[in-house]
């Protein structure tokens, strides 16, 4: 049995945890560590939060035009709608994957980067305009790069935003983005949008789910990681749906 298995105590403290709502900004994985805890943290939360810092690959811009271009999509996204902090961690998430992925497959960083930042610029605008948020980003990433890149990589970025790609960098958006919705990130993603125990079965079954269901992945960094965070997700997520029943 694992170690932490045994500490329901434990895991409802790094659930409670969790919950903080969609509204409230967590950037990186200091964020979670600071906010379950600090240095003063449990093993069992410290070892969560090994496994979120694992898995969560910093953002950091590759170049004027992509901070140039971070500052526009956070600024769309922030416009409106409250939850907005949520869909960004998202974003940073899945853009600093697509940059080491990029960098293992031979791919310019910049261009999975830019592509990654602006994959989901449009999503929350979707609520309110019933347009598809992939082809509204693609439109945005379009508007912004136009000028400052050749056309054939907008074009490229707009494909894999618009899942109409089969390239390299499409496969990169592809196993990026899917990567989010499991592991330590997964719980995360899921869990944290709600604020009362109440929403932790759900959240947690979703996750599980997409973990039962997770499809292959392109690039040996990206199984690998694959194989990492569902063996997380196989002692987590049972582990905390036991502790909720106890």
């Amino acid at each position: 049995m694992n170690s932490f298995d045994s500490d329901r105590d434990g895991l409802l403290v790094l659930l409670d945890g969790l919950l903080v709502g969609a509204q409230q900004l967590m950037e990186s994985p200091g964020d979670w560590a600071e906010r379950l805890g600090g240095d003063g943290a449990s093993p069992l939360v410290a070892r969560f939060i090994d496994q979120l810092d694992a898995e969560w690959h910093d953002a950091w811009p590759p170049s004027v035009l992509c901070a140039q271009v971070t500052e526009q999509v956070r600024a769309q996204m922030a416009a409106w709608h409250p939850g907005w902090p949520h869909l960004w961690a998202h974003v940073l998430r899945v853009t600093g994957l697509a940059v080491a992925l990029a960098e293992d497959a031979g791919l310019d960083p910049a261009l999975a980067y830019l592509t990654g930042i602006c994959h989901d610029v449009a999503k929350l605008d979707e609520l309110r305009t019933s347009l598809p948020h992939e082809e509204e980003g693609a439109d945005f990433a379009g508007d912004a790069l136009r000028g400052h890149l050749p056309g054939a990589q907008i074009s490229a970025i707009q494909a894999a935003i618009c899942k109409d790609g089969d390239d390299t960098l499409a496969r990169i958006l592809n196993d990026a983005d899917k990567l989010d919705k499991i592991g330590a990130v997964g719980v995360v993603r899921r869990v944290s949008t709600g604020m009362d125990r109440g929403w932790l079965p759900a959240a947690l079954g979703r996750v599980a789910d997409d973990a039962e269901r997770f499809p292959p992945m392109h690039f040996a960094r990206s199984r690998a990681l694959a194989r990492d965070k569902r063996a997380f997700v196989a002692w987590f997520v049972p582990a905390a749906e036991d502790a909720l029943l106890w």
